[in-house]
């Protein structure tokens, strides 16, 4: 079992409404899917996206930057990383799994073909990075979620403070937010448990 659970601060290019440097939107998928018909169905509480994917879906590919697909959804960038991966495939899949979170929170706009517009950053550390956006990807090694919680999609009241009093900033989330989140933490620990028992299936009876 191969799993990994990454979160980062906001410090790299990709706001909405912005291609991040080095990133083009455009190129066809494998099958000229547009990712509006990729994403087709998908719902979610603006500041909060989920997704869920399976490594399998994506197409074998003997050159990926050569391959339609691949080049219709990652940067060069992204590319160079996941094929230095000692799984590329899982690699590709978690970054794709989470543009479409980030699609989904309300961070970047769907593009009309391929997610190769929504560059997904790395910081020192290793962790994936997109601007405005605190990101998490978790992986079995077939199956991936992404949760993308994008900070300006949340709602942050500042409480008028009355003479004498100190200026509180508090944070009010909606409560179809409070039960996304908790499916998003449902589902997470279901793949964890998931992989747990695919784990315990290879111990020694």
């Amino acid at each position: 079992m191969s799993g990994q659970a990454d979160t980062t601060a906001p410090d790299l290019p990709g706001k909405k409404g912005e291609e991040p440097p080095g990133g083009e939107a455009g190129g066809a998928g494998a099958a000229g899917e547009p990712a509006a018909q990729l994403t087709a169905g998908m719902k979610s509480s603006l500041g909060l996206g989920l997704e869920t994917s399976n490594v399998a879906a994506l197409p074998d590919a003997d050159g990926y930057a050569a391959h339609e697909f691949y080049a219709a959804n990652f940067t060069a960038a992204e590319i160079a990383r996941c094929t230095a991966q000692p799984a590329p495939k899982p690699a590709f899949q978690n970054l794709l799994t989470l543009k479409r979170a980030i699609v989904k929170s309300g961070a970047a706009n769907a593009p009309a073909i391929g997610f190769k517009g929504i560059e997904i950053g790395f910081d020192g550390e290793g962790r994936p990075a997109y601007q405005g956006c605190l990101l998490s990807v978790s992986s079995t090694g077939t199956t991936c979620v992404a949760v993308c919680l994008w900070l300006e999609g949340i709602e942050w009241p500042h409480a008028r403070a009355a003479a004498g009093q100190v200026l509180r900033k508090t944070m009010h989330f909606k409560m179809r937010t409070r039960i996304f989140a908790f499916l998003v933490l449902l589902s997470l620990l279901t793949i964890f448990g998931f992989g747990i028992w695919k784990a315990l299936e290879f111990l020694p009876r």
